[in-house]
């Protein structure tokens, strides 16, 4: 069963992950850079012998498994001696599950309940010594930071959702462009540009606000240019597993032009006219309901739903919510029903307090879901 099968839920079990990474040091150096606030291993693979060193991290935030699962796709697709002259001129630190205990109860924070993310001046928990700890050791020439974000976000004004959105991070407040800093645009540029026949607009921009408390600002306020990978949406993809393969062809593209060089034939401003994130969408739009609110009847109302990503026996499940109702919904959605079409001739009783309550039997049932 080739990865790909294995890993096609959004949930990864340090577990399973580990196994797979244990069956991978025939040809990798895997090694326990530390362990975490539980006591969980925090593996790395070493990969290549280039001169170029590239530190790359994953699930930093424990239900971010989207990159994770392309990291695993890269390092399989690198067992074959036929590709690994991609790395040829590359020495790969890679950290495929930073977060253990977050990774095992799916949730972005840790055991103590810390965001890693938030942690890089401080340094109060394991995980984030361990990640500063290789960071000092490996000196690393680039660093990836790999996480996921949720469905709502879109594509500027374009009206599609952010499949992937990168960043440079800035590395002090003014957010001026610093040489190191202006090599990840460019590096990011050159990725844009070979995804957008794939993705067509659907790659984002993410909010570069300075925060020296995050980690890829603080690794870019050490010069060393920090590549920042937030994997999104694709159109009835909520498994990632369509944006999984599109986060494994930027790995690839990325070690592409830092191998050779090429991200020098882009611009800075290239970088700047990729779209900025937005918080634009909605998973779903149902129209026309009658809802029962506060002891009043209102007819032909759009509901507006997002889902919870919520474990349940290793599976995550959407558990749909009601954001609210309204004539006349601003925004976008990634599904649109017509409630006359389900069949359905209850009522709806909303209540903004307990948005899971009856919503719930109601959206799934007619969903699916």
């Amino acid at each position: 069963m080739s990865v790909k099968e294995k890993f096609n839920d959004r949930y990864l079990s340090p577990d399973d992950l580990n196994s797979f990474l244990k069956g991978l040091d025939k040809l990798n150096s895997l090694s326990i850079l530390g362990y975490s606030e539980q006591n969980r291993p925090i593996y790395a693979v070493n990969i290549g012998h280039g001169p170029i060193k590239i530190l790359l991290w994953s699930q930093m935030h424990g239900n971010e498994t989207t990159c994770t699962k392309a990291l695993c796709q890269l390092m399989e697709l690198l067992e074959s001696p036929a590709h690994r002259s991609i790395i040829s001129k590359l020495t790969l630190i890679i950290i495929p599950q930073l977060n253990p205990d977050g990774a095992i109860k799916y949730s972005r924070y840790n055991a103590n309940n810390i965001d890693l993310n938030r942690d890089a001046v401080n340094l109060t928990q394991s995980e984030s010594r361990v990640l500063s700890d290789i960071f000092k050791e490996f000196k690393p020439d680039f660093c990836f930071n790999l996480h996921g974000q949720r469905s709502i976000y879109a594509t500027g004004d374009m009206g599609l959702p952010a499949t992937i959105s990168f960043l440079a991070p800035s590395g002090e407040p003014e957010g001026l462009i610093s040489s190191s800093r202006g090599i990840s645009m460019k590096i990011i540029a050159a990725i844009n540009k070979s995804l957008q026949n794939e993705l067509n607009g659907r790659i984002a921009r993410y909010d570069d606000t300075f925060n020296i408390n995050c980690v890829g600002d603080m690794f870019s306020s050490r010069l060393v240019p920090t590549i920042l990978f937030e994997a999104g949406h694709f159109p009835n993809d909520y498994l990632r597993n369509i944006t999984t393969k599109y986060v494994l062809m930027a790995l690839i593209d990325s070690f592409r032009v830092i191998s050779t060089s090429d991200y020098n034939n882009f611009t800075i401003d290239e970088y700047l006219n990729i779209p900025e994130n937005s918080m634009d969408y909605n998973d779903l739009l149902i129209r026309g309901v009658p809802v029962f609110d506060k002891g009043n009847l209102f007819e032909n109302q759009d509901l507006i739903i997002n889902y919870k990503e919520t474990l349940k026996e290793k599976k995550v499940e959407f558990v749909p919510y009601m954001i609210d109702y309204s004539e006349s919904p601003i925004g976008l959605f990634h599904k649109t029903i017509q409630f006359e079409a389900t069949g359905i001739k209850n009522q709806i009783i909303f209540d903004k307090e307990n948005p899971f309550d009856e919503i719930q039997l109601f959206v799934r049932k007619m969903t699916n879901t």
